[in-house]
């Protein structure tokens, strides 16, 4: 078998390049690293998660998000507060730096692919990669 010519393996490995580029230019230009700024751009994404509802979209654990979210409000970046529905829950809110970050890095990234894309027909790779997705939800799920 050829683990290095498969697609889940060349996935992976774009994948962690993609990371590693956006990590270097968060870092770089915006002071923050790649995962936190995840938490950020899900509450943008979502309005107003719970912790929990940050997780599932990213896809990690609950604690990992819980210490990116203390780190993020203690940074002044996010607002945390109690769930009226759910004593046990917090809801999540960008505070106005929080939104002018996510606003200010997203625009760049957007900008800022160094050619990765450089000969992609990214509809084309878009599809492709909905198909994974809601494959891998289907498999998952089953």
């Amino acid at each position: 078998m050829d683990i290095v010519n498969s697609t889940a393996f060349k996935l992976h490995r774009a994948t962690a390049l993609v990371d590693r580029l956006a990590d270097a230019y968060l870092q770089r230009d915006h002071g923050i690293r790649y995962a936190p700024f995840l938490v950020l751009l899900m509450v943008r994404v979502i309005g107003e998660p719970t912790q929990q509802a940050i997780a599932t979209a990213l896809d990690v654990s609950r604690a990992s998000v819980t210490q990116r979210v203390a780190a993020l409000a203690g940074a002044g970046h996010l607002a945390v507060t109690a769930d009226p529905r759910d004593s046990r829950a917090h809801r999540v809110t960008l505070t106005p730096s929080g939104l002018a970050l996510v606003e200010a890095a997203w625009a760049g990234l957007e900008q800022h692919q160094d050619g990765l894309d450089e000969g992609v027909d990214e509809p084309a790779l878009a599809a492709a990669l909905d198909r994974i997705i809601a494959n891998g939800e289907r498999i998952v799920g089953a």
